[in-house]
């Protein structure tokens, strides 16, 4: 079920930058969304669930309250969030304050789910992180807001390419500080080597006919452990990670090409378009040709609230 609502009371020279990621980028790497500066007045709120993306927010003055997975909280200078946008989630400039000023990145792509989970875990249900006194994360948010405020018509496809891939890079870099917050990423690596291999094996061919006998006979582990081993570690049995990742590329598709909604599910491993149907309806509460509405194909926007268009986006 899709749920936004929101006031967007901000100071005028607040930036907000859309980005529209090459289709390359977006197919392998963790891939920007959109990125702002928010100065953020005493009505500012948004109240969402349903989107397909990942939020890091950072205070950096006033104060700001997030309200998800049945928490409360105070986000105050030095603090972040990072949530899954497709959860509930509220956030709002606290009523003490009457202001916030944050900076902020949506982004996804194959690998953000397992990263972000694995934060879940280090982080034991407390949502709100606080940064280190030498912590980088201002610097690389600040990088990536100046990065998407440039011209991009000037670059060459090929050029395009290599931007992203350095975007990607630098949000990489701020997805570890947010774990590094935790003060245990030495617990992330304790991932079991197999199920790293099995994961990186579905991303790679997540179009393929797979099945849990499959992973069994090539990983060479025992069915029930497998599925055990890879649920605990990564949150989903092998298998809906399998579907997570297709329903991700179907999305991506259907967002960014004109492709028929039968010839995406058949790119991405599903061959029954009515089995498709059902699964991407269950997870994301509407059907695919419904969420294809939200992406008007050709539609491109940016801008930098209150000032000159910036960047690649779309509505």
């Amino acid at each position: 079920m899709q749920i936004f609502s929101h006031e967007l009371d901000i100071l005028s020279d607040s930036i907000w930058n859309r980005v529209e990621t090459t289709d390359t980028v977006k197919s392998d790497f963790i891939y920007l969304q959109e990125v702002g500066f928010f100065h953020a007045k005493k009505r500012y709120f948004t109240t969402r669930q349903g989107l397909d993306s990942f939020l890091i927010k950072l205070t950096i003055s006033g104060c700001g309250i997030l309200e998800y997975n049945g928490q409360v909280e105070h986000v105050r200078p030095g603090q972040f969030f990072w949530i899954d946008c497709a959860n509930w989630q509220k956030y709002y400039t606290a009523p003490e304050t009457g202001s916030w000023d944050v900076i902020w990145v949506h982004f996804n792509g194959t690998t953000a789910r397992a990263y972000y989970e694995n934060f879940c875990k280090l982080r034991r249900g407390d949502g709100v992180g606080t940064l280190s006194s030498n912590s980088s994360m201002y610097k690389l948010l600040d990088t990536l807001l100046k990065r998407t405020s440039q011209d991009y018509s000037i670059l060459t496809e090929q050029n395009l390419i290599q931007f992203d891939i350095v975007t990607s890079g630098i949000l990489t870099q701020l997805i570890m500080e947010c774990i590094s917050s935790t003060g245990s990423t030495g617990e992330l690596m304790q991932v079991p080597q197999n199920v790293s291999h099995i994961r990186s094996y579905l991303s790679a061919h997540y179009n393929e006919k797979i099945t849990l006998e499959h992973l069994s006979v090539r990983f060479n582990l025992d069915p029930f452990y497998l599925q055990k081993l890879f649920k605990r570690h990564v949150g989903q049995s092998p298998m809906e990670y399998l579907i997570h990742l297709r329903m991700t590329h179907a999305k991506s598709l259907m967002s960014t090409t004109t492709m028929s909604i039968s010839e995406i599910a058949y790119t991405v491993g599903i061959d029954n378009i009515s089995h498709f149907t059902r699964l991407f309806k269950k997870r994301e509460g509407i059907t695919p040709n419904q969420y294809r509405k939200f992406w008007p194909m050709g539609t491109t926007y940016s801008a930098q609230v209150g000032g000159t268009p910036h960047g690649r986006g779309r509505v």
